[in-house]
C-alpha cells in the first residue's frame, strides 16, 4: 500500500486488519504454501491414517483427530525427558525424513493397545528415558505406518518405509516442517503424539521452493516488487532572478544547460547516476553508473 505525502504514515486499525502480511524469502512463502495446503487436505489426512494405523490396531475402536501446530513451544517440550523421537526416511528430492515425537505415557499406552491389554492407570507408571525392546518395535512400526498412510494419499505409492529410533536432538531448519499433532481417541482416552512433516510432501512443481533459477533481470524485476514508488530524476539546476522568472512566465524561453551526470532517486536515497539519451526522438533516461554501496 503506497501513501501520498498528504496521507498519514500510520496505517487506521481498519486498514491494518485488512493488510495481507507478505513473507520475504522463498522458504518462508513456500513454507505458508505447505502450510495452507496440509489445511485444506487434513480430513483426508485423518482418513489415511486412521485406516492405516486400523491395519495395526485390529482389536481397537477408535477415532483420529489431526491439526497443524503452530511449533511454539514444541521446543521444550522435546527437551524434557521421557520423549520418545523416531524418523523415518522418505522418497523426497531432498533428504529430509519425517519424524515422530511421543512421550512416555502415550508409549506405554500404545504398546497396551498393540498387546491387546488394557490401558495400564496413569498412577502406575513411572516416568523413565528407556523404553523396552517392545514399546521402541511398536513405535517404529507406528510411524512406518504413518509414512505408508502419507506416501499412499499424496502420491498414490505404497512403499516398504522403515522407521528407527531417532537419538540425537531434533533440530530442524527454520520453515522447514510441518508439525501435526495426531490424537488416537478412545472411548475414555486420548493418546496422542507429534508428527512432523518436510514442507516438501506438500509442494508442487510449480511453487518457488522447487525453482532452482531466479527471475531473469534481477531482484527489481521481481512480481512481488512491481508496486509504484515515486522516484525523482533532477536533470537540470539555474538560478534565475524575478524578472526572469516574470518573463518566463509570460512565455518567454528559459535557456537551461542539462546535468552531465544526473542522479535518481528514490526518496532521498540516490539509486543510480544516468544521462539523458535519445531514441526516436524521445528522450529517454539512460543508466551511466550504479552508486555504490
Amino acid at each position: 500500500m503506497i501513501l501520498t505525502d498528504t496521507e498519514q504514515k500510520l496505517l487506521s486499525g481498519d486498514w491494518a486488519e485488512a493488510a495481507v502480511p507478505y513473507a520475504l524469502t522463498r522458504q518462508q512463502r513456500s513454507f505458508e504454501a505447505a502450510s495452507q495446503r496440509c489445511k485444506s487436505r487434513l480430513a483426508d489426512l485423518s482418513k489415511a491414517l486412521q485406516a492405516e494405523l486400523g491395519r495395526m490396531l485390529t482389536d481397537v475402536v477408535f477415532d483420529l483427530d489431526v491439526n497443524l501446530c503452530s511449533g511454539v513451544g514444541l521446543e521444550n517440550w522435546l527437551s524434557e525427558p521421557g520423549i520418545l523421537l523416531l524418523d523415518a526416511a522418505l522418497p523426497l528430492d531432498k533428504d529430509r525424513p519425517c519424524y515422530m515425537s511421543i512421550d512416555h505415557q502415550a508409549v506405554h499406552n500404545m504398546a497396551d493397545l498393540c498387546l491387546g491389554g488394557q490401558l495400564t492407570d496413569k498412577t502406575q507408571i513411572q516416568e523413565k528415558v528407556e523404553f523396552s525392546s517392545s514399546e521402541n518395535r511398536i513405535c517404529c512400526r507406528l510411524l512406518q505406518k504413518q509414512a505408508q498412510a502419507l506416501m499412499q494419499l499424496l502420491f498414490n505409492q505404497h512403499l516398504p518405509l522403515t522407521a528407527h529410533l531417532y537419538k540425537q536432538k531434533l533440530q530442524l531448519d527454520a520453515f522447514s516442517y510441518l508439525p501435526l499433532k495426531v490424537r488416537l481417541i478412545l472411548e475414555k482416552e486420548a493418546v496422542s503424539w507429534f508428527l512432523w512433516l518436510p514442507i516438501e510432501l506438500l509442494l508442487q512443481e510449480s511453487d518457488e521452493l522447487f525453482s532452482a533459477v531466479e527471475p531473469l533481470g534481477g531482484p527489481l524485476s521481481l512480481d512481488w516488487q512491481q508496486v509504484p514508488v515515486r522516484c525523482t530524476v533532477e536533470m537540470a539546476r539555474k538560478q534565475v532572478t524575478v524578472k526572469q522568472l516574470q518573463d518566463w512566465l509570460q512565455g518567454e524561453l528559459l535557456a537551461i544547460e542539462l546535468f552531465s551526470s544526473m542522479r535518481f532517486q528514490l526518496g532521498k536515497q540516490v539509486l543510480f547516476h544516468g544521462t539523458v539519451a535519445e531514441e526516436g526522438q524521445v528522450l529517454m533516461f539512460q543508466v551511466t553508473q550504479k552508486q555504490e554501496k
